[in-house]
């Protein structure tokens, strides 16, 4: 097992690497992934069985069946025995801290490629470092948090010696934080949570604090607001950011993310900024990741300009499962995608049928095809 995750992660890197890839490329790469995921991933593998799908008879990667978000609660979604795990990342638990998705790794390699060939290309592609300030606990403080790793190699690879935590071990340093943003001649990111940057406008409302950041800063949150913190619609929130730090709307980016993923997905309006390109607000993949706006019902991509459940297929998500059905709902785009926010009514129940059909699989012996 140990040579064939060997031999798929050096082409996988590769494959990262390149700047751009073909539908062609990606679809035999997806094939590939695919077959080591069967090949090693149990409950992966009975599930598919359940679907009567294998290596042998799936010949384009949206023939795979996408796993329900949920499973990565129910069962060990990994290719490899979890005490060779090198790094775990748990959803927050939030809404039932008795059940936390678990994304296992048994290394960080082709993670770490995918976070940071994508990270400059849509939040630097001006610069190769500048000063960040993280809105956001270190990773030594939340071991387990893929957003906790994913900001200590963004601050690590792309920021200055003098880029900071607003976070210490007594937790959220506001008034330190209002202090630095109020003193800085040079351009900065601002990055984190959402429910931290909401935090910080509410205190600066208060106190009625304004910034004139220099220009070219920029931010970028994550997360979203529920169940953290007051409610912002995604618009709301950007528009009062951009208002509040004197930063242009296009240069306020959102980060779509998720701990059962490897890759990260960005609003491309900074990209399209820097790049002299008309600025479009919707979300853009990496090319090592497919997102497809599906109808459940009937398990086929809708056209173009249509709503329906998102599923992605992450290449980057090696260990675990690379084609994975959220409970989020999108629009599908010639060049992204735009995110509705969380399914509900028959989108739902769709959601919540596919987690019943993947606890019935496994609970099957292996059998079938």
């Amino acid at each position: 097992m140990l040579e064939d995750y060997l031999a798929l992660k050096q082409k996988l890197s590769t494959f990262i690497s390149q700047p751009t890839s073909t539908e062609e490329a990606f679809n035999e790469m997806a094939l590939n992934v695919f077959q080591f995921q069967y090949d090693h991933n149990q409950p992966f593998r009975k599930f598919c069985r359940k679907r009567r799908v294998s290596p042998r008879n799936v010949k384009h990667y949206t023939e795979m069946p996408p796993v329900p978000i949920d499973a990565f609660k129910l069962t060990t979604l990994s290719c490899h025995p979890t005490e060779e795990t090198e790094a775990l990342f748990m959803t927050s638990g939030t809404t039932n801290p008795e059940k936390r998705g678990k994304n296992y790794h048994r290394d960080l390699e082709v993670y770490d490629l995918s976070m940071k060939t994508h990270f400059k290309s849509h939040i630097i592609p001006d610069r190769d470092q500048m000063k960040m300030f993280v809105l956001f606990p270190t990773e030594e403080e939340m071991p387990n948090s893929s957003l906790a790793h994913y900001l200590h190699i963004a601050i690590d690879t792309f920021g200055t010696e003098d880029s900071q935590y607003a976070f210490s071990k007594e937790g959220f340093e506001l008034n330190r934080l209002i202090d630095e943003l109020q003193q800085q001649q040079e351009p900065i990111l601002l990055i984190g949570a959402t429910f931290s940057f909401i935090h910080l406008l509410d205190e600066c409302k208060e106190r009625g604090i304004r910034f004139n950041l220099p220009t070219h800063s920029r931010i970028m949150d994550t997360g979203g607001s529920k169940g953290r913190s007051r409610e912002m619609t995604p618009s709301v929130f950007k528009q009062e950011m951009s208002e509040l730090f004197s930063v242009p709307p296009e240069l306020c980016v959102n980060m779509y993310g998720m701990t059962e993923l490897s890759s990260q997905i960005y609003d491309r309006s900074l990209m399209d900024f820097y790049n002299d390109q008309p600025i479009r607000t919707r979300k853009q993949t990496p090319h090592w990741v497919k997102t497809v706006i599906m109808d459940l019902e009937k398990m086929e991509e809708k056209a173009v300009g249509e709503k329906g459940i998102i599923v992605h297929y992450d290449l980057a998500n090696i260990n675990s499962v690379m084609a994975i059905l959220t409970e989020d709902m999108g629009v599908q785009e010639e060049d992204g995608f735009y995110l509705l926010g969380r399914a509900k009514g028959a989108e739902a129940k769709g959601c919540s049928l596919a987690v019943e059909q993947f606890i019935a699989s496994s609970k099957k012996s292996e059998g079938g095809i």
